[in-house]
């Protein structure tokens, strides 16, 4: 049940919470710090993939160059793992969708760990990423080893 939850999660937080802020600069507001979800980068290509077309260039290409990439690709893994994750509830099919969730975590991982350290470049700082980016990681970590879990035979 850990299989199915766990990269919905995943999904959950990249795609809702705050993973970053930003100071804009407005003419009336001055300057703002605008926090930003998964959703700056990927929303398009949600909204793509909802239409069924399957692409991710041109219009459904994610924001944001490699650092919406890595984040489509953590939100990806996570729905495939939540899917398959159905289906692993069989016995004899457990293990080897148990090896798709340890690949869900490992990417939610690499994608927030890539995302915390180009922010580190950028003017906002190490200070500019929020909690959501943090909420991400942790549950990529738990997905890994819960599918780490699930190929022990658990």
């Amino acid at each position: 049940m850990n299989r199915i939850i766990l990269p919905l999660a995943i999904f959950a937080a990249l795609f809702f919470t705050p993973l970053f802020s930003e100071t804009t600069t407005g003419s009336v507001t001055g300057e703002t710090v605008t926090p930003r979800s998964g959703q700056f980068f990927i929303g398009n290509t949600v909204d793509c993939f909802l239409k069924r077309d399957f692409s991710i260039s041109g219009e459904c290409e994610p924001a944001g160059g490699m650092q919406g990439l890595a984040i489509a690709g953590a939100a990806g893994f996570s729905i495939i793992a939540a899917a398959l994750g159905v289906v692993g509830i069989l016995p004899f099919v457990g293990r080897l969708t148990s090896i798709v969730t340890v690949v869900a975590g490992i990417v939610a991982v690499g994608a927030m760990g890539y995302l915390i350290l180009t922010m580190m470049d950028t003017s906002e700082g190490f200070g500019g990423v929020q909690w959501g980016a943090y909420l991400t990681g942790g549950a990529g970590l738990l997905t890994l080893i819960s599918g780490l879990s699930g190929i022990r035979g658990r």
